[in-house]
C-alpha cells in the first residue's frame, strides 16, 4: 500500500485503520523517533536508548534504571545496556543506592552533561517547529486533548490490570 494512501484522512472516524488514533499516534511517534535517531547518531554518536537516557538524566540529575525505563519508554534491559554504554564512554556513572542496595543510581558525568547541553537546542527547535504548524488556539486544544486521551489510555490499561491509574497531570502546554 502506498504511503500516501495510508496517511489519507478518514471518511468516518474509526471506520478504517487510518481513522484510528493509534494509527496516527504511531505514525507521528515513529517519524519523530526516526528523526531523533538520525540526529543522535550523526551529532552525538548515540543510539536512541542512549539519547533518551541522556535526556532523562539531563532533566532529573539522577535516576534508577526503573525510572529511566519509564522516562525513556524503553524496557529495563535496553536501559541497562544504554547505561553501560554511556558509562564505558565516560558520559554516565552508576552507583549502588544507599537505601536499597538492589537499585543502581545513574547520573551524568561532566562530559555527559556537556553532551546533553549540546542536544538541547535541537530538541527545542524541533518542538518549536512542530508548534509552528498550529495556531495558539489549536495548540491549547491539542494539549488539552492529549492530556484527556492520555488519562483515558491509562484508565483502559488499569481496566486490563496493566497499570495503576495515575493522578491527573497538567498538560505541558498549559492547564487541564
Amino acid at each position: 500500500m502506498p504511503a500516501n494512501r495510508l496517511a489519507a484522512k478518514p471518511d468516518a472516524p474509526g471506520a478504517t485503520r487510518a481513522g484510528r488514533f493509534a494509527m496516527w499516534f504511531s505514525l507521528v511517534s515513529r517519524a519523530l523517533s526516526q528523526q531523533m535517531l538520525i540526529y543522535a547518531r550523526r551529532e552525538l554518536g548515540l543510539n536512541l536508548a542512549e539519547y533518551r537516557v541522556l535526556s532523562v538524566l539531563g532533566e532529573h540529575r539522577t535516576a534508577s534504571i526503573r525510572e529511566l525505563a519509564v522516562g525513556a519508554q524503553f524496557d529495563k534491559a535496553q536501559i541497562t545496556r544504554a547505561v553501560a554504554s554511556l558509562t564505558r564512554r565516560g558520559y554516565a556513572i552508576h552507583t549502588v543506592d544507599g537505601r536499597d542496595r538492589r537499585l543502581r543510581v545513574v547520573k551524568l558525568t561532566p562530559a555527559g552533561q556537556a553532551l546533553h547541553a549540546r542536544s538541547v537546542p535541537f530538541a527545542i527547535e524541533r518542538q518549536k517547529r512542530m508548534e509552528r504548524t498550529l495556531s495558539a488556539a489549536e495548540l491549547r486544544v491539542l494539549w488539552k486533548a492529549l492530556s484527556a486521551l492520555h488519562e483515558e489510555t491509562q484508565a483502559m490499561l488499569a481496566e486490563e490490570g496493566a497499570v495503576r491509574r495515575p493522578r491527573a497531570r497538567t498538560a505541558p502546554g498549559g492547564s487541564r
